[in-house]
């Protein structure tokens, strides 16, 4: 007869809290929150909307601006989110996750979101940011798919 166990639940709660704690720890995760920023690239927002629709949509008056400098600060705010989490947080920007099916990208008039979802999907590539993603490579595959693991 195998002996019995005199582990009590809040033991078992305890040691499963330990294992979560120390997974957190590794930094695996890419959640909005929680491995990424609350809304990631959201800096890049006026230029994938300037790249794509010629224009800010922000609401502020026409104004010259400085494409070079809305890129560099795009690629500035995507290259500080960690190499296995960019294609998330591209996902997350792009509205391709359950909890953000919208994502950062805005549909106004003359400029809707399907173009701007289509440049952002460019911009790992050696063209725009040039970053390395979690497959080694400056792209993201399969990014029409919503994940469904939220």
């Amino acid at each position: 007869m195998a002996p019995k166990s005199n582990c009590s639940p809040l033991l078992l709660a305890t040691l499963l809290v330990s294992v979560f704690a120390a997974a957190a720890a590794t930094g695996d995760y890419c959640y909005a929150g929680f491995g990424l920023p609350v809304s990631p690239l959201e800096g890049c927002r006026e230029y994938v909307a300037h790249q794509t629709c010629g224009a800010g949509i922000l609401g502020a008056p026409p104004v010259p601006v400085d494409v070079e400098t809305l890129r560099q600060q795009c690629c500035q705010e995507f290259s500080q989110i960690r190499q296995h989490c960019r294609c998330e947080a591209l996902r997350y920007f792009m509205g391709g996750t359950l909890s953000h099916p919208h994502g950062s990208l805005l549909a106004r008039p003359g400029c809707p979101t399907e173009p701007q979802r289509d440049f952002a999907r460019m911009l790992p590539t050696p063209a725009q940011c040039n970053l390395v993603t979690e497959y080694s490579t400056p792209f993201c595959f399969e990014m029409d798919e919503p994940i469904a693991r939220e």
